[in-house]
């Protein structure tokens, strides 16, 4: 089974894989469109148009959105990341046609009075409150790794931000970013030639303009891979450590990285955890994740600890990436099952498949086609590329250290020498 592609008349493209033994589908409309691309001062415009485009959609059916959703059991919402917004609506196939023109109708013309537009406004703002983003470790990290990019910028905008965007300026960025060489529509589940026919039609009944596509290619700072172990201190009454690694996702491939993560922070024999959270008992859990656009990513995790533990958990999370930088990894440490053995897996759920395939292979360009072709790219890795990959990825050139806790009591410079005397350089041999 591989994907499908549909052009409309307008140029809207339309992917689809079709599984005709399910009952339900799930259709998707994705938008290249996020913090990544805005500026400063429009900071939280292309969240603030996912909630303007839907509340226009109820708006424009003469308020009867919710209630036509509920008489055929859809599902209709979105959700805007920082390099795309998301739009989707599910439900038993017999109603695909029906979701497909609620879907649609997202290409409409804002023409909601003043007075919605400033009450989805009030909305965010209270999101942005109870939110408190601007106090968390991961904005305040953001800050201080990309402070003049607009990777720091969040997905909801700020308080000033949102308070400057009017009506006027939502409708110019709709028309901005909704041009067909800038989204695309994706279906999975019990969508056959019929279904994809009548979203054919539907989509061709809105003239959009061409426009371009936008890649997601952020602007880096002249530090990017340039860290050298930088520690930034934030205070806080507790104390917590953030590992952060800038990656050139030019020298390394996506399910690379999904394997290093796994083997150090997901399964159930995940390195961080068993060595610090089981056996040393220094936290109880750790988080993690990767950051990742088509010429940049960010490897991180984080996790709360005693103050007086410091020393010894950057120690150990040193030498844990140490052993990786040096030691080839058996076969059978290597966590495949999930994108292997469990591949297939995807084909039972729509809503998953659709989200895996339109991310992998039409945001970040990977070049999945087809269960197969994603299955072979991590088939493929070898214990020695792990290694090659952790020597890449877990460099001082790349690591930098953001901390929360009692700035009278931790020293950045000190916190750096911890770094820089104890993480092994690129060829895996620490030096004495």
């Amino acid at each position: 089974m591989r994907e499908k592609e549909y052009v409309a008349k307008n140029g809207v493209r339309i992917y689809a894989f079709e599984n005709l033994a399910q009952h339900g589908f799930y259709l998707s409309l994705f938008v290249r469109a996020g913090s990544i691309y805005e500026k400063e001062s429009e900071s939280g415009i292309t969240h603030f148009l996912e909630h303007i485009a839907i509340r226009n959609i109820h708006h424009r059916m003469g308020e009867r959105l919710y209630a036509e959703l509920d008489r055929f059991g859809l599902e209709f919402n979105a959700a805007t990341f920082n390099e795309m917004v998301h739009f989707y609506v599910s439900g038993a196939r017999e109603h695909f046609a029906k979701g497909a023109e609620i879907l649609c109708r997202v290409f409409s013309e804002i023409s909601l009075p003043r007075s919605e537009i400033d009450l989805e406004r009030l909305r965010i703002k209270a999101e942005i409150r109870e939110g408190d983003e601007k106090n968390s470790l991961a904005t305040f990290t953001l800050c201080s790794l990309y402070p003049d990019s607009p990777l720091k910028n969040p997905i909801v905008g700020t308080l000033r931000s949102v308070s400057s965007i009017t009506g006027r300026k939502l409708e110019a960025y709709r028309k901005s970013i909704f041009e067909t060489e800038n989204l695309f529509f994706y279906a999975t589940g019990a969508v056959g030639e019929g279904e994809i026919s009548s979203l054919l039609q539907t989509v061709e009944k809105y003239a959009l303009p061409r426009g371009e596509k936008r890649e997601s290619l952020p602007l880096l700072p002249q530090s990017f891979g340039r860290r050298g172990g930088a520690v930034f201190l934030k205070g806080a009454d507790f104390t917590m450590l953030r590992f952060n690694f800038d990656v050139d996702m030019s020298r390394v491939k996506s399910a690379e990285l999904d394997l290093l993560y796994d083997l150090l922070l997901s399964g159930y024999g995940a390195r961080f955890f068993v060595e610090m959270s089981e056996k040393r008992g220094l936290f109880y859990d750790i988080s993690g994740g990767i950051d990742r656009y088509k010429n940049a990513g960010l490897f991180y995790f984080s996790f709360e600890i005693k103050e007086k533990d410091v020393k010894e958990s950057i120690a150990v999370v040193l030498e844990i990436l140490n052993d990786l930088k040096t030691n080839v990894c058996k076969e059978e440490d290597l966590i495949k099952a999930p994108y292997v053995d469990n591949a297939f897996l995807l084909y039972d759920d729509a809503r998953e498949l659709n989200f895996t395939f339109s991310y992998d292979a039409h945001i970040l360009g990977l070049p999945y086609r087809c269960l197969s072709d994603r299955v072979e790219a991590y088939r493929a890795v070898t214990g020695e590329r792990i290694r090659e990959v952790a020597k890449e990825v877990f460099s001082i050139e790349n690591l930098s250290l953001t901390v929360k806790g009692n700035k009278k009591k931790l020293d950045a410079a000190v916190l750096s020498s911890y770094l820089r005397d104890g993480f092994a350089p690129s060829d895996g041999k620490k030096q004495n």
